[in-house]
Formats: C-alpha cells, sequence, structure tokens
C-alpha cells in the first residue's frame, strides 16, 4: 500500500497523500501549508489523485476543497483546483529558511 510522499525543491511543495486515511490526509496538509509557509515557500501542490464517489465514502478530495471552502489554509494568496491535485500559492515571504521539509518532521 502507498504512503503519502513530500517533496521540497526549495520553491515548491508537493505533498502526495495516496495511501493516507481522509482525516489523516488532511491534518498532514494543514500541517504542510504551515510549514511550507514558515520556511517561505512560494506553493503547496496537494496531490489527492482522482476521488471514486461511489459508497457514499468521504475522500481526500472533499475533505480538502471543504477545508478550503470553509477558509481553511488561512493565508494562502491563492488556491487552483486541478484534476487530481490542489495548487497553493503562499504569500511572498521577506526570508527563506532553505532546509528541506521533511515528511517525518511534520508526522
Amino acid at each position: 500500500m502507498p504512503f503519502p510522499t513530500l517533496d521540497d525543491d526549495g520553491q515548491t511543495v508537493t505533498l502526495d497523500l495516496h495511501g493516507a486515511a481522509v482525516d489523516d490526509a488532511l491534518a498532514l496538509s494543514i500541517r504542510v501549508v504551515e510549514a511550507a509557509a514558515r520556511r517561505g515557500r512560494g506553493t503547496v501542490r496537494i496531490v489527492h489523485g482522482a476521488s471514486t464517489r461511489g459508497g457514499g465514502r468521504r475522500t481526500i478530495e472533499q475533505a480538502l476543497h471543504a477545508h478550503l471552502d470553509q477558509g481553511g489554509f488561512a493565508g494562502i494568496a491563492s488556491a487552483w483546483r486541478g484534476d487530481g491535485h490542489l495548487l497553493l500559492a503562499l504569500p511572498l515571504a521577506s526570508e527563506t529558511d532553505p532546509t528541506p521539509l521533511r515528511l517525518r518532521d511534520l508526522l
């Protein structure tokens, strides 16, 4: 079974949530966005995959979009909902911390 992965190239943080449970994926996404903003990254790309809506079960995509619609991810400059991912633009930072974000530090 896949496990979430994180990549930080110093400008964009990419979080792939494949394999995460819905509530865990949402909580991790919030922590990653906050940490990326503190480090001065410009964007966060959250890969949630193509949701299958069968069975009436809540999906990661639905949870992320609902959180965004309710004003979550405070402080983002803008958001774009793509096919299978969510792209969040963060405000420009006056200083950046080049230390890469690591998934194990955010779990």
